[in-house]
């Protein structure tokens, strides 16, 4: 037994909806603090950088500035003292980083100190800082990283060369400067190196926690005030009330009360809210009225229950009616089939045996009694026709007295080919209609009924020849989809065609295109009937493609199931 659903109070309900939407405005709260936190954390740190490096800058260019007067004696003489920039910077750098949780580097792609090698992150600042040269926006690069080991803020500021650096580093390359290293023959404007800050993150990223949990604790006592306030709320103006209605109901289902006097003294208005006072109130009328009803229910349910059994005969009787009506019919149906199909043998046997003493008449006439020919031809299309209108009709009454069954066997659709075209040829040559048939060398055996798929061939070529003027053309094409799993018979000619209106009907028993009393061509309307029938039997379907004066195309796609050759050729030795 299924297990039953559970149903929870207004009260749970409410609460844990509630409760749903706090905990998701809490994760929203803490995502939402925690990005403003490292925000704010990132700006405050991308600001002491910017600060540090401006530092430096500035120690920089007052030693660049001042070299005239630091590399001249008190007697005026001119004496290298070897107090550059370089070496006031990286020591004023070097200073401060030994005395605070701060890192300053300056670095260079060829740097002369192998201590001002660039690491990893450095060289991706100095490579962005060499492609875009002139744009301030990317004279810096900066983000949080990894340093030996922990996490880190960094900040890269490239170096422009100036004016007071080309003494040095200037023209002509390779000349030795006061230092005594090789001049880089830069030019002003080249990018000479970066300053690197490194700033360490615990300290902050403990601020910025701190700063959510105190967020989050917050935002949990005013949501929880809030909870509380709707919980008390919930329950006095709603969830009481609905409670004392519950327990007024219970007692007037328990019960039959005569009259309003008999309803629960509890049914009153409890002043929770306008909506629930007036539940209340239309609870006491509803009551009141069942009261006054229930006098005359027993004679109402008396009266209708007399009208049901009345009502039930008469259904009886109608169904054993309908069972009659329904068994004649099906005994006519069965001697309309069984009349049908008799005559339709009996038809056949003579039909017959005309046909063939036609063709032995035909043998023997001379050739040159070309009136009695053409009176044997005439003789033989006709009886061949007929015996076609005979063959649907006998195949149609057996469908409809559902005694048609499938035959099952493997089937070569060549050889069923091989056999249409060859009775199918005379009928084609008098009239000039060239017939052509391909069966795709990859169509494979299938699971079916050969004299089904025999008939439903014949059918469609006869039908196409019947249509297809004098000198037309008529083809048959098999091949196989084996994407679509589907064997696909095709027969084409280039006849007169169906209008688009009467395609949809001319499957249907007795049908043709085209119906008047003064039709050219003749037939029972049940070939194409037949053929979708049939087809249907088999599992599979069939349509057309036509249009007027353009000829027509019939597709009949049978599904294609792979079967064990060897067994059904152990079960059928002819191999059929």
């Amino acid at each position: 037994m299924a297990a039953e659903k559970a149903n929870f109070g207004l009260k749970t309900k409410i609460i844990g909806l509630l409760s749903f939407v706090l905990l998701m405005l809490l994760i929203v709260d803490i995502a939402w603090t925690y990005e403003s936190q490292k925000r704010a954390t990132e700006a405050m740190l991308l600001e002491e950088s910017r600060v540090l490096v401006t530092e430096m800058d500035a120690v920089w260019d007052f030693i660049s500035i001042n070299q005239a007067t630091i590399n001249y004696t008190l007697e005026g003489a001119y004496e290298y003292k070897g107090l550059h920039c370089a070496i006031a910077g990286k020591s004023v750098a070097a200073f401060f980083s030994q005395n605070s949780d701060y890192t300053i580097r300056f670095t260079n792609i060829t740097p002369r100190n192998i201590h001002n090698t660039p690491d990893a992150y450095e060289s991706e600042a100095l490579a962005q800082f060499a492609e875009h040269p002139g744009d301030p926006d990317r004279e810096t690069y900066y983000g949080f990283a990894e340093y030996q080991g922990e996490s880190v803020f960094r900040y890269v500021s490239a170096m422009k060369v100036t004016e007071h650096c080309i003494e040095c580093h200037g023209a002509p390359q390779g000349e030795l400067d006061p230092t005594g290293y090789e001049k880089e023959g830069w030019q002003t404007g080249d990018l000479a190196g970066a300053v690197s800050v490194i700033v360490p993150t615990q300290m902050y990223y403990e601020n910025m926690a701190g700063a959510v949990v105190s967020n989050v604790l917050f935002f949990l006592a005013i949501m929880l005030c809030m909870a509380t306030i709707i919980y008390v709320v919930l329950t006095r103006l709603i969830t009481r009330p609905l409670e004392e209605l519950r327990h007024s109901l219970a007692d007037l289902s328990d019960g039959s009360p005569s009259g309003p006097s008999a309803l629960p003294d509890k049914v009153a208005p409890v002043y929770a809210s306008r909506e629930i006072d007036e539940l209340f109130a239309q609870f006491d009328a509803m009551a009141s009225s069942l009261s006054s009803l229930y006098g005359n229910l027993e004679s109402e349910v008396d009266e209708r229950t007399m009208q049901l059994s009345a009502a039930n005969e008469e259904l009886e009787r109608q169904r054993r009616h309908v069972e009659e009506v329904n068994d004649k019919l099906k005994r006519e149906n069965q001697y309309k089939s069984d009349f049908l199909a008799i005559v339709s043998h009996e038809l056949r046997t003579p039909l017959t045996s005309i046909l063939a003493f036609t063709d032995l008449m035909a043998d023997s006439v001379p050739r040159a009694d070309e009136l009695v020919r053409k009176q044997l031809e005439e003789i033989d299309k006709n009886g061949r026709i007929l015996l076609e209108m005979v063959d649907n009709v006998l195949e149609t009454a057996r469908i409809q007295a559902g005694s048609e069954r499938l035959n099952l066997e493997l089937v070569d659709l060549s050889d069923v080919v091989g056999m249409v075209e060859a009775s199918s040829l005379s009928l084609a040559a008098k009239k000039r209609i060239a017939l052509a048939t391909r069966v795709a060398g990859d169509v494979p055996l299938i699971l079916s009924d050969w004299e089904k798929v025999r008939r439903i061939l014949v059918n469609l070529v006869s039908n196409a020849i019947k249509f297809t003027p004098e000198e037309g053309s008529v083809s048959v094409d098999v091949r196989f989809d084996e994407e679509a799993r589907l064997v696909l018979i095709e027969v084409a000619d280039d006849g007169i065609g169906i209008e688009a209106a009467d395609q949809e009907g001319i499957f249907e028993r007795y049908q043709q295109a085209g119906q008047s009393p003064n039709r050219r061509y003749r037939g029972t309307g049940l070939g194409l009937a037949v053929v979708k029938e049939l087809t249907e039997l088999h599992g599979g379907t069939v349509s057309v493609v036509s249009a007027r004066k353009h000829g027509s195309t019939f597709t009949v796609r049978i599904p294609y199931v792979p079967v064990d050759t060897e067994e059904y050729d152990e079960e059928d030795p002819a191999g059929r």
